[in-house]
Formats: structure tokens, C-alpha cells, sequence
């Protein structure tokens, strides 16, 4: 057994509330700067470590600093910095972030965060500026869209502790981690619950650690590097593009098989024809977009971070939202090939219709001058 820590206290963190919300299909983010360029400054990924070349964000997002904002919340004043991202393939992610009074221990940091993650305060203006920022570069986006489904995630973010840790994964054995995690109400976690967060726990140095889980995460990180809050911000924001095309198809493919139940369909006026076209341009659409969010960060060279991004989209799923959206993708190509073989075999009808009476028209004067003979 170690050294006690039971009292263990953070000298220098800071808790960050994410807030991830969908505005529009696509955003051309050069246009967008320049219709905010007082509030932007682009810039990529700040990686502190010695491989920068590992990781290719394939179009860097706006940043935005939205400066301090004091909330209220159960008649107590928080202070938060509030910073936003704007990324091409449709989201705008906010960060709140809270600077940890010095001496909290980690029970007294869990409390904190019930408080926050439950505040309807910081929703209202998380809602707010993806409101009025939608408003703002409507004229940069393609689409916008009014989705009231959005993504939320918080990080503990701890520098430094009271005292020195040869090891951080002591902090497993002698702290309730998982109770953090999981922002605990008082019931006591199980073991298989406790075995399963912890088995997710990553270090690089032993200085440094990262256990992370569906909901929330600890970080430790001495350099202060945000390198693992933005990969699991970058996270966050791919799983909510996947949900919203998830739905999307969802609703495109009930509003075809009804339109096509009740085609009002005739041989010169062809609801088939207009439902195959509209099924082909949306998986085309669709397909692309769905690609390009996908392909969006690479990390090619950084073992670390390419572990902490599977890590993060293993607990987000995103081989269950990746095959939902692939397999509706099919059903909708599937569909698009299904009505355009109806036209067709509509159109191959009339033409053998048509065939058939210009043969009938002339041979019809032949057998009336034969008989009339």
C-alpha cells in the first residue's frame, strides 16, 4: 500500500464543459472568418509533443474566444471561459471552462460537477451562442439546420496535486476514480462497473494519466498540453455528425417508403421517377459528407493519441453509429435502384405500347386495301 492519499487535493486544474450542437450540413470556414474576423483566429491542433507531423486535421476549425462569463447557478457565482470551434463538416463545440479553486479534493471536485453538468443555466447559453452564431455565418454555410439534439461531455483537467506522485496509476488504487468518472451521487459502484471504467485508463508517462468513459473523463497531464481534450473534443463532434445523418436517413427513408406506398403515379407523370432521383442524390450526398467527417483527423504517427481517439470513439460507439449509417445507406441506394427499375420497366412498357400501335397503324390501311379489293 502506498502513501495515503486519501486527502489528496488539486493544486491547478480545471473542469471543461462541452457543449457540441449541429448548425448546417457544410460551412466554408474561410467565409465565415472573414464575416467574424474579430472574435476568430484559425489555427490547428497545438500538440506539445515531439511528432506534430502525426497529426492532419484535414480543415482546421475556427477558433473563438467568447471571453469570461460569471453564472449563477443554485445561488452560486461560477466563472467560466468560454470558448468556441466552428468546424466545416457542420458543428459548433463550445468549451466552458472552470478553473478549480486550489485544495479541492477529488469527492469535492465530483460535487462540483453534479452542479454543473445539471445546469439548465449553462445549457440556456450554450443554446444561445449556437444560435446566434448560425445566424451570423448563415451566409457561409450551405444549409443551416435547426437540430435539438446535442452533444455534452466534461473533463476533469488536473496540472498538479498537492504532493508528488512517482506513478499516476497509484491514483487508481487509492482514490475513487470512478466515482469522479461517474460524478457519484453517494451509491456505492460496483466492482464490474469499476473494472470496466478503469480498464480504459491510459498513460504515456507515469507522470501523466487518462481514464476515460462515455460521459466524462480524468486527465492528468503535468505539461499542461491539451493534446487529449481536443482529440476527444474532435471525438464528440464526429459522433454527433453521426447521429445527426443517422437521423437524417432515418427520416428519408420513412419519407420515401410513404411516398412510394401512394405514388400518384401515371406513364407522363412519374412519382417514381422523381423518388429514385431524390433517393440517388441523397445517398451521393450523404455518402460524401458522411466520408469526409470520418477522414477528417488522422493520426498517423503519435501512438498516444491515436489510442486515446480509439479509446474515446470506442465509449462513443462509432462502429454502431458507423454501421447504422452504413446499412441505411445501402437500403437507400437499394431503394433508389428499386424505383428506377420500376420507371423503367413503366417506360419499357409504354415504348412496347407505342411499338405496337405504329405497327397497328400500318398495317391496318394493308389489310384494309386487301379485303377491299
Amino acid at each position: 500500500m502506498g502513501p495515503d492519499m486519501s486527502k489528496l487535493k488539486v493544486n491547478k486544474g480545471k473542469i471543461l464543459l462541452y457543449r457540441v450542437y449541429d448548425i448546417g450540413e457544410e460551412i466554408d470556414l474561410e467565409k465565415a472568418q472573414k464575416i467574424i474576423e474579430d472574435e476568430t483566429k484559425r489555427s490547428k491542433f497545438k500538440l506539445k509533443r515531439k511528432d506534430l507531423q502525426s497529426v492532419n486535421v484535414s480543415s482546421d476549425p475556427l477558433r473563438i474566444g467568447l471571453g469570461l462569463h460569471d453564472i449563477k447557478i443554485e445561488n452560486v457565482e461560477y466563472r467560466f471561459d468560454l470558448n468556441a470551434k466552428i468546424w466545416d463538416f457542420g458543428t459548433f463545440s463550445l468549451t466552458f471552462e472552470y478553473q478549480i479553486p486550489e485544495g479541492k479534493s477529488l469527492p469535492e471536485l465530483s460535487s462540483i460537477a453534479n452542479i454543473l453538468e445539471d445546469s439548465e443555466e449553462i445549457d440556456d447559453l450554450a443554446r444561445q451562442k449556437a444560435r446566434e452564431f448560425t445566424i451570423k455565418i448563415k451566409d457561409a454555410m450551405v444549409k443551416t439546420n435547426e437540430w435539438n439534439v446535442y452533444e455534452d461531455y466534461l473533463i476533469f483537467f488536473v496540472e498538479k496535486f498537492d504532493r508528488n506522485i512517482d506513478d499516476m496509476d497509484k491514483l487508481i488504487h487509492e482514490e475513487d476514480i470512478t466515482g469522479l468518472i461517474l460524478t457519484d451521487n453517494g451509491e456505492e459502484i460496483s466492482n464490474q462497473m469499476r473494472e470496466k471504467i478503469l480498464s480504459s485508463r491510459l498513460q504515456y508517462y507515469k507522470s501523466d494519466l487518462a481514464v476515460i468513459d462515455w460521459n466524462s473523463a480524468l486527465i492528468v497531464e503535468p505539461s499542461s498540453s491539451m493534446d487529449a481534450p481536443d482529440v476527444i473534443e474532435f471525438a464528440l463532434n464526429q459522433l454527433l455528425e453521426m447521429r445527426y445523418y443517422d437521423d437524417l436517413l432515418d427520416k428519408k427513408l420513412n419519407q420515401i417508403y410513404s411516398d412510394s406506398l401512394h405514388p400518384n403515379d401515371s406513364v407522363f407523370n412519374s412519382k417514381y421517377a422523381d423518388l429514385a432521383k431524390d433517393a440517388g442524390q441523397k445517398y451521393i450526398e450523404i455518402a460524401e459528407i458522411v466520408e469526409t467527417v470520418e477522414n477528417s483527423l488522422k493520426l498517423i504517427g503519435d501512438q498516444y493519441l491515436s489510442i486515446v481517439f480509439r479509446t474515446a470513439s470506442n465509449k462513443f460507439r462509432f462502429k454502431d453509429w458507423q454501421n447504422s449509417i452504413d446499412n441505411k445507406l445501402e437500403n437507400l441506394a437499394d431503394l433508389s435502384k428499386l424505383l428506377s427499375e420500376n420507371v423503367n420497366h413503366k417506360r419499357s412498357n409504354l415504348l412496347e405500347i407505342i411499338i405496337i400501335a405504329l405497327i397497328t397503324i400500318e398495317v391496318i390501311p394493308f389489310l384494309y386495301g386487301l379485303f377491299t379489293k
